[in-house]
């Protein structure tokens, strides 16, 4: 008997989108999950395959773990990369993720036990930074045995607590778009592709959200760790030659913390509903100029002494040539500072640059790690002023949903809200809660507010309002599924 009649796949019908069902080994004979393969040509070519041929229970697993690739693999990979943008490793990751799934509802055992070695890809992940394709590679294990003893493995602290989001927040499109996949991938007709293929496609874009979160949330670790030992050197550097200039009263002052009879002016933000840190909002001293230019536009006027539509003389009755510039739109401007969302002073220097006249709120909060007197949402400019110095952000959450009351509260007439943040929302102790981003996205549909990801997304939005446009708002979904 040949490895080739050992190999499943030819015993079955051939795949939609294939000239036969030949496979021909290609020579290797793995010894791990990771080594198994199946490359389906569309050509006269023979399908490439590899897979072990020893008998015992972990071979037989391997066999089959490549028996599922050859029916619910993907015929172009590249197409698939392509239309969602992403890297061949996302591809090949969300290939196996349905290769697992599916094992495991047809034969009704885990393939990874006793198939993975962990060790090697454990030591590139324990670094303070993987690699996007190392990432990719753990990301094949969702929902396996092997994604627990992954983690356990892994000592890098940040890394661990990023994987097991990950794990977690993956587990559900895995599920579901696997089902997709089965229902329609060997279904006759082209809307049976479409949607197998869309599957596919979606199931890499939440592969490629969760691994981009999560090299933010690292990058910005690393950041946060080399900026406290730049400190920790100046401030011993100073110790050392006699100029001791971080005195108490001097960090306040450069971070506008305002004093009176010896106590901070602290004001006390009541929530709507529970689940929130308790929330306090400090007014910086506003002392610089907001130097951005507030927008104008130009209006059509009978009469004036600069003609700026010429076009009119014929077109409009009353001939309204003339221009006159009036003040557009402020606006609100609430800034989502934690640490998934990887902003630095240069991205809040941006929103202030393009929004001169609007309001600016920050807001996020230490959770356990602060005290409970600390200020967690900052007014850092309003009409036409500015805080000098920006503070020193936690990096939680704990706050959105007061930090969006009191924007809201501080817009005047029918100024438009920006709410600048990722929705990954969370409360007291910097918990995540499905109820609490409800209750924000909910917030924001009812008062208009417009949800970006980026800062250059808000500029963008701030001068077409200023400018006189009225941008559409994008709705988000609540974990019901509704859109708001």
């Amino acid at each position: 008997m040949t490895t080739t009649q050992r190999f499943a796949p030819e015993a079955l019908s051939v795949r939609k989108g294939a000239k036969h069902n030949n496979f021909e080994s290609s020579g290797s004979l793995p010894t791990s999950l990771d080594g198994v393969s199946v490359v389906l040509s569309p050509t006269a070519a023979e399908h490439q395959y590899s897979a072990p041929v020893e008998e015992g229970d972990a071979m037989r697993r391997l066999r089959r773990y490549g028996l599922m690739l050859s029916r619910y693999g993907l015929m172009n990979k590249r197409k698939i990369a392509h239309s969602a943008n992403a890297s061949i490793e996302l591809v090949n990751a969300a290939e196996r993720i349905v290769a697992s799934r599916l094992y495991e509802t047809i034969f009704g055992e885990d393939p990874t036990i006793g198939t993975v070695n962990l060790v090697p890809l454990a030591q590139i992940l324990d670094r303070d930074e993987p690699s996007p394709s190392a990432m990719a590679a753990a990301m094949a294990y969702v929902g396996t045995q092997a994604a627990s003893d992954l983690v356990a493995l892994i000592k890098n602290e940040k890394v661990r607590e990023v994987l097991e989001s990950n794990y977690r927040d993956l587990q559900w499109a895995c599920e579901h778009y696997s089902r997709v996949v089965q229902a329609h991938i060997n279904k006759d007709g082209a809307s049976a592709t479409r949607t197998s293929n869309k599957a596919y496609r979606n199931l890499v874009a939440n592969l490629k959200r969760e691994i981009t979160w999560g090299q933010n949330v690292l990058e910005s670790t690393r950041m946060e760790m080399e900026a406290k030992k730049a400190k920790e050197k100046s401030e011993a550097h100073k110790q050392a030659s006699g100029k001791d200039s971080y005195s108490r009263r001097k960090e306040d002052e450069i971070y506008g913390r305002r004093f009176q009879n010896g106590k901070r002016t602290l004001r006390q933000i009541v929530p709507s509903i529970d689940g929130w840190a308790p929330a306090i909002l400090e007014k910086l001293p506003l002392v610089s100029p907001h130097t951005g230019r507030k927008g104008r536009k130009i209006v059509p006027e009978a009469y004036g002494k600069d003609i700026k539509f010429i076009s009119r003389e014929d077109t409009d009755p009353e001939q309204k040539i003339f221009g006159r510039y009036v003040r557009a739109t402020g606006g609100v401007v609430i800034v989502d500072c934690s640490g998934s969302m990887s902003l630095d002073e240069n991205d809040l220097r941006t929103i202030m640059d393009a929004s001169a006249g609007t309001t600016v709120i920050c807001y996020s909060d230490g959770g356990r790690y602060r005290g409970t007197d600390e200020p967690n949402i900052w007014l850092v400019a309003s009409r036409g002023r500015r805080a000098s110095a920006l503070p020193e952000f936690p990096g939680g959450n704990g706050v959105d949903g007061p930090a969006l009351e009191v924007g809201v509260s501080m817009r005047r007439h029918n100024e438009p809200v920006i709410w600048i943040s990722d929705t990954r929302v969370t409360g007291a102790r910097d918990i995540a809660s499905d109820a609490l981003r409800d209750w924000c996205l909910m917030f924001a549909g009812r008062h208009n507010i417009y949800i970006v990801r980026r800062p250059e997304e808000a500029a963008t939005l701030l001068r077409q309002f200023q400018m006189g446009a009225k941008p559409k708002r994008k709705k988000y979904k609540h974990s019901g599924g509704d859109e708001v």
